[in-house]
């Protein structure tokens, strides 16, 4: 069974195998070079460092390789960090386990299936269904999405989060629409929120670690799914244009502004519904996993968060007595 980073304590000694997410060659101050890396598996992160690094050593592998290491767990002012004895890349013969080494939802696969089949059998649209039909008949665009990540850093970042926030952005979505009834075209909105991060599949490459596709940094996952709902609707020839109008547009505009992305800024009633239904469920996921991060010592606010740019603040509210 492999050992897990978060597993780790101070003196002990570890043998298995961890992705590099960076590597650094550097010099020591008596001239020496060594490693500097950072090493990862489904539970973290943690800095490892490799003194007195042979050349053969230091060709042996390349960031993103899953690598068998052998070290001791050290710790000082800076956290916990690994002294590396020995250290080689993995090969075909190790039948390494990829599933310990990237972080998955912490909900069941099995679950969010049968919960996005319960939301696909909400909608009444005949139009609407025939191309979610149409889009997840291919099984291989169908088992994409529900493995993909929805980001590389920022929320819902590891396997299957992407079907997650989709199915999460569905729920909020359908919760708003009930609130202004008739005014919303809830079929619409709710294949939208189904569909509005598909380009995601294409976007990241998520085989040892998360990282951008070169179509997803080239083109950016609000493009790349742009373009997959629009050759659906091209297979579909009896699909109403004004719908499939509509419906490229919250596709495109989910973002909500052009510097977050989006080529145009919502201008229907869905899109600006299902702009603000993905942006509540991507912070809330970020607080919820910061609070789970900070549950064992208790602390009431983050680190800085670059992308929301401000500081955090963990505590629940809670009413005297409870």
């Amino acid at each position: 069974m492999k050992t897990m980073i978060k597993q780790l304590s101070a003196g002990g000694e570890v043998v298995d195998f961890f992705v590099c997410s960076r590597k650094a060659v550097k010099v020591d101050r008596r001239g020496n070079t060594y490693l500097d890396l950072r090493l990862s598996d489904a539970s973290g992160q943690i800095a490892a460092k490799k003194w007195d690094a042979t050349p053969a050593e230091i060709e042996a592998f390349s960031t993103h390789d899953v690598i068998k290491v052998k070290a001791v767990v050290t710790s000082d002012n800076y956290g916990m960090q690994l002294k590396l004895e020995k250290i080689r890349v993995a090969t075909p013969e190790d039948d390494v386990d990829l599933a310990g080494l990237l972080p998955a939802s912490a909900r069941s696969l099995a679950e969010m299936e049968a919960e996005l089949e319960e939301i696909r059998a909400g909608i009444g649209s005949a139009n609407m269904t025939a191309l979610l039909d149409e889009i997840f008949a291919d099984t291989d665009m169908y088992r994409a999405f529900c493995d993909a990540p929805a980001a590389k850093g920022f929320h819902h970042n590891y396997i299957h989060g992407l079907l997650e926030h989709s199915i999460s952005v569905s729920r909020v979505a359908a919760a708003i629409s009930d609130q202004y009834g008739a005014d919303v075209n809830r079929d619409l909105l709710l294949t939208s929120a189904i569909l509005h991060d598909i380009g995601k599949t294409a976007e990241f490459e998520y085989e040892a670690v998360i990282d951008y596709s070169d179509s997803g940094r080239l083109l950016g996952h609000i493009v790349l799914g742009e373009r997959i709902v629009a050759a659906g609707l091209g297979r579909l020839k009896s699909f109403p244009e004004e719908l499939a109008l509509q419906l490229q547009h919250l596709i495109l505009s989910h973002h909500g502004e052009r510097e977050f992305g989006s080529p145009i800024r919502p201008k229907t009633l869905e899109a600006f519904i299902l702009h603000h239904a993905d942006d509540i469920d991507a912070k809330a996921n970020v607080f919820q996993r910061l609070r789970e991060e900070k549950a064992e010592t208790g602390e009431a606010w983050s680190d800085f968060n670059r992308v929301l740019e401000r500081f955090l603040y963990l505590k629940k509210a809670e009413a005297p007595g409870e």
